[in-house]
């Protein structure tokens, strides 16, 4: 049975803090897992193994702790919330750090998968306190996300779209492929300019586009409007009998900064157009070749009524 975050949080209320000791959750996996409190603030899951488990370091938001158990040498790894301001995403953490791990053959390997998602957590929640992205970053993950989309749906495999995704990493382009680069940028559908945030968005020798989509906050009735939780989970449809790019896919909503929270269903936009603007040695844009060497960073705005011969569709 797979452990959901609404699963979670009915089991901790179930639980008094005061009576000590932790309920066993998941008895359907390599690992053996259960949830507690150490204090009636500090959320905990817990998980035992009979494999050795390395020292890991803690981090700003959560204690780690191992330890050996004199009754059975069984191994103890915890990971006690310490910022009450994520108490809410917490039990998303701990429900992906149990599912992340559940495929695994044995206890060697679901130990190994447990810490690198832990890390990965602990790496985002060191930058999203509330685990919550911000409503540029929602918009712009839209975007890409529809256009990969696409890209699954024209591409010989889903995984090979989704490797393609290099915006998920901090790439200077968002998607790179066998046919070029492609830059996504998501404006209000009244948008007369797009913005270009460095001097290597566009800097590119080889043929690429720059990708303007429409995206618009929307009332949730409207026909056509979807939130940024519905085209995750569409894609991961989509994709589902992929598992490698599947877990590629859920690896780079991780880097990007999305976690599966129903606050991203809440909002709904309406995607209305997009149009593709061919890339090339004649397309208006600054690049390190042509700004004064004393230059090293710009932002700048390109008028989008003005690219009109470079427009491929």
């Amino acid at each position: 049975m797979r452990i959901t975050p609404e699963i979670l949080e009915k089991q901790w209320g179930s639980i008094k803090y005061t009576d000590g000791g932790f309920l066993q959750i998941d008895t359907q996996h390599p690992l053996e897992w259960h949830i507690g409190y150490q204090s009636i603030r500090q959320r905990t899951l817990l998980l035992v193994s009979d494999t050795e488990i390395d020292a890991i370091d803690s981090s700003k938001s959560m204690r780690v702790t191992r330890r050996r158990r004199e009754s059975d040498n069984h191994w103890t790894l915890s990971f006690e919330l310490l910022r009450d301001e994520q108490h809410g995403v917490f039990a998303t953490l701990c429900c992906d750090i149990i599912e992340h791990s559940r495929p695994a053959a044995n206890d060697k390997e679901a130990l190994k998968l447990v810490i690198n998602r832990y890390k990965q957590w602990s790496k985002l929640l060191e930058t999203q306190r509330s685990g919550l992205m911000d409503e540029h970053s929602r918009k712009g993950l839209l975007g890409e996300l529809l256009f990969l989309e696409k890209r699954i749906q024209t591409s010989n495999t889903a995984f090979e779209a989704v490797q393609g995704w290099s915006g998920a990493e901090s790439a200077d382009q968002d998607f790179m492929y066998s046919d070029g680069w492609y830059e996504i940028k998501s404006i209000v559908a009244s948008a007369p300019t797009v913005s270009i945030s460095s001097l290597e968005q566009l800097d590119r020798t080889d043929s690429g586009k720059l990708v303007v989509m429409r995206i618009d906050k929307s009332a949730p009735e409207r026909t056509g409007a979807v939130s940024l939780y519905e085209v995750v989970q569409r894609i991961k449809d989509t994709i589902s009998t992929e598992t490698q790019a599947l877990d590629l896919f859920q690896t780079k909503l991780m880097a990007y900064g999305y976690l599966d929270l129903l606050e991203y269903a809440e909002q709904k936009y309406m995607h209305s157009s997009t149009q593709h603007y061919g890339v090339d040695d004649s397309f208006p844009r600054l690049v390190k070749n042509n700004v004064p060497p004393q230059i090293v960073a710009v932002h700048y705005e390109i008028n989008i009524a003005s690219l009109v011969n470079w427009l491929k569709g």
